[in-house]
């Protein structure tokens, strides 16, 4: 668990000016971790960055949970699905059955799977569209090619050739305009469950 951290490259610039390629490697300690929801405890290599981002959220579990996949490397995502497989499977479970288990996982597991169901469902319209196009253009070009063979035995004037449907592709200016308007709406949730999180525990 490195929360992003990575090897950094970069130029050691002396007195003189003179510069020399080096690395920057992320300061990695070993810890031993207890997941609550799991019942397990593993020793993970982690960095002091993720020690206080644990502790921002109020535990081990709560941080991998509402922590964004592009922060959690192949154990993170691992322990994220574990942990989430585990709260479906047991739905009688609340926060009052766990010390450090913020509330706000399970609002976030039932927005996770909202957006999963979201996501499934776009995807499924989007082929389903997409295969409807071209069932359309292939017979529009079966019939212009009838009518073409037709048209050249019969010696008369040639069809028009149809005009083929193409997909829409979304332009470059807009997939940035909704790309930063997801992080601002991110860094706004972010900031809410924090704030839950303390509330939640101080209480």
């Amino acid at each position: 668990l490195f929360h992003g951290k990575t090897v950094r490259f970069g130029n050691q610039i002396s007195h003189s000016d003179k510069k020399s390629p080096r690395r920057w490697d992320p300061n990695i300690v070993t810890k031993e971790f207890y997941s609550e929801i799991l019942g397990e405890k593993m020793r993970l290599k982690t960095a002091p960055a993720v020690l206080r981002t644990i502790d921002k959220y109020m535990g081990f579990d709560n941080y991998i949970i509402m922590t964004r996949p592009k922060y959690l490397e192949g154990v993170g995502m691992q322990l994220k699905t574990r942990m989430m497989d585990t709260l479906r499977a047991q739905p009688d479970k609340t926060a009052n059955d766990f010390l450090n288990v913020s509330p706000e996982c399970w609002e976030y597991l039932k927005r996770w799977d909202k957006d999963l169901e979201q996501k499934q469902m776009l995807i499924e319209n989007a082929e389903s569209t997409a295969e409807a196009v071209q069932i359309e253009n292939e017979k529009k070009m079966a019939d212009y090619r009838k009518a073409l063979a037709e048209a050249i035995a019969e010696g008369t004037a040639l069809p028009p050739r149809p005009e083929i449907e193409k997909p829409k592709k979304k332009s470059l200016k807009k997939f940035f305009i909704e790309k930063r308007l997801a992080k601002r709406k991110m860094l706004a949730q972010k900031k809410i469950n924090t704030g839950r999180i303390k509330h939640s525990n101080s209480s």
